[in-house]
């Protein structure tokens, strides 16, 4: 049943679902060993970069989970996989099959938005199954949780975690299996004492010569104390401004914002620029509380000055920031589900995801 519209500039977003949904939320069955999980490519897949789907599949396999490629999955055209028809028909395919239980993106890119008009929203209702994905997904994670109510997870992609050498990082892992198989709370989350944002070139094959180089990490940065409580959306700044405006931005009110920049390492100033826009659309207003993700590529000069502009731009809302949180673009990585309820306490310096995320 539609809820009340949210009036978003000269659009209406229609949220369909009421406040008891947000306290209960439509989650997808659990994933169990033997299940089937569905490789789709909703944004880019690059030619030359095979061996680190072979790598994915492989690691999903050998933790007992079967993968399916959809039919369109490895095409290449251009800066998409294929045609917008194609992508939307690959997901339906895993929609409607009912072996399928989870359905994840092979990569990012930057055009998911092509997909947005043609999505059949009642196929993810009928038979909930897990969207997993990180980076241009977002642009399906938030929409389908905000035309459907369904947990949707932000986490790795098949050619990222999954396919990692030697093999997938335990935090990363370990953060995967709890919130996509685990039918109790996810509970408190917890810092890595390590992070990697190093490029090794897949096309050439460097990722297979050795691991990436590991930094020790400081932990979280807590930009701004207190206590908040709300249900968690989010996902890549650049790809959430295909959102705006438009019937498929989610419901923010009392919600807990997630950020991450993508991989091309957006300048601070345009950073700025993008939180000013959320200033003047109101959702620093809307939200308890903002989770920033490590930013990939950036000095440490740079990382800084981003927690200052976070601080100056959140400052008279009061909100409880916390930086240099793992689900962005460097490695390990947390699976943030959208749609779940969390609590900060800046007290304990705690972070709880207190739902379940799967059934």
């Amino acid at each position: 049943m539609l809820g009340a519209p949210i009036l978003l500039g000269a659009h209406v977003c229609l949220c369909p679902w009421s406040e008891e949904d947000l306290v209960d939320p439509l989650r997808p069955q659990r994933l169990r060993r033997g299940d089937v999980v569905g490789i789709v490519s909703p944004s880019w897949y690059g030619p030359g970069v095979g061996h680190r789907v072979e790598r994915g599949m492989a690691h999903l396999r050998a933790l007992g989970f079967e993968p399916k490629l959809g039919s369109h999955a490895l095409n290449a055209q251009g800066w998409v996989s294929d045609t917008a028809e194609h992508r939307v028909e690959d997901i339906h395919a895993m929609l409607r099959d009912p072996s399928v239980r989870a359905i994840v993106a092979t990569i990012g890119g930057d055009h998911a938005c092509h997909l947005l008009p043609l999505l059949d929203w009642e196929l993810f209702r009928e038979d909930p199954k897990i969207l997993l994905g990180f980076s241009d997904i977002t642009v399906l994670n938030v929409a389908v949780w905000a035309m459907t109510g369904l947990v949707t997870f932000n986490g790795p992609t098949l050619m990222t975690e999954w396919a990692e050498f030697p093999r997938m990082p335990a935090y990363s892992e370990r953060a995967a299996l709890k919130a996509l198989c685990d039918p109790h709370p996810i509970g408190e989350l917890h810092a890595a004492d390590w992070w990697t944002g190093e490029f090794l070139d897949w096309r050439e094959k460097k990722d297979l010569e050795r691991p990436r180089r590991r930094h020790p990490s400081a932990g979280w940065v807590w930009l701004r104390d207190g206590q908040a409580a709300g249900h968690l959306v989010g996902g890549c700044l650049e790809s959430l401004q295909h959102l705006r405006g438009t019937p498929y931005w989610p419901n923010l009110d009392g919600a807990i914002l997630f950020v991450e920049t993508s991989d091309e390492s957006p300048s601070v100033a345009t950073v700025d620029a993008l939180l000013m826009d959320f200033e003047n659309m109101g959702v620093f207003a809307q939200i308890t509380g903002l989770l920033v993700a490590r930013p990939y590529g950036y000095t440490d000069d740079a990382r800084l000055q981003l927690h200052e502009v976070v601080r100056e731009r959140t400052d008279r809302f009061g909100l409880q920031v916390i930086a240099d949180m793992e689900f962005g673009h460097t490695s390990p990585m947390l699976t943030i589900p959208n749609g779940c309820r969390a609590e900060i306490d800046g007290d304990s310096r705690t972070i709880r995801i207190i739902d379940a995320a799967v059934r």
